[in-house]
């Protein structure tokens, strides 16, 4: 019983967290209205930066040096290179990757 009550409150706390694919797919659509002509390729690109401010806005940090980050692709435009800043976001992500790996 006592299990069942931790992992029911787990869901709903998880449930309520933010997800990185979402919050980087907002942040994509709104670099292609602001930033039509950019591929965020280079950090250098506006378009690129204006990604990775996005994210911090919605509390992740670009972190490249995760397992998960692809380095044939450009890095900033991945959900797996970013990290929540929340250490109890960061532990429910970690859990999230490790029951469901895409």
């Amino acid at each position: 019983m006592r299990y069942a009550i931790v992992i029911l409150v787990a869901a709903v706390v998880a449930g309520c967290m933010p997800d990185q694919s979402k919050d980087l797919a907002a942040c994509k659509i709104e670099v292609m209205r602001f930033y039509p002509l950019y591929v965020a390729s280079r950090l250098e690109d506006p378009g690129t930066r204006y990604i990775i401010g996005c994210m911090a806005e919605h509390g992740y940090d670009l972190e490249v040096s995760a397992k998960d980050c692809d380095s044939r692709h450009p890095l900033p435009t991945q959900a797996t290179c970013y990290a929540p800043r929340d250490w109890l976001a960061g532990l429910l992500n970690r859990f999230r990757r490790s029951a469901h790996p895409d």
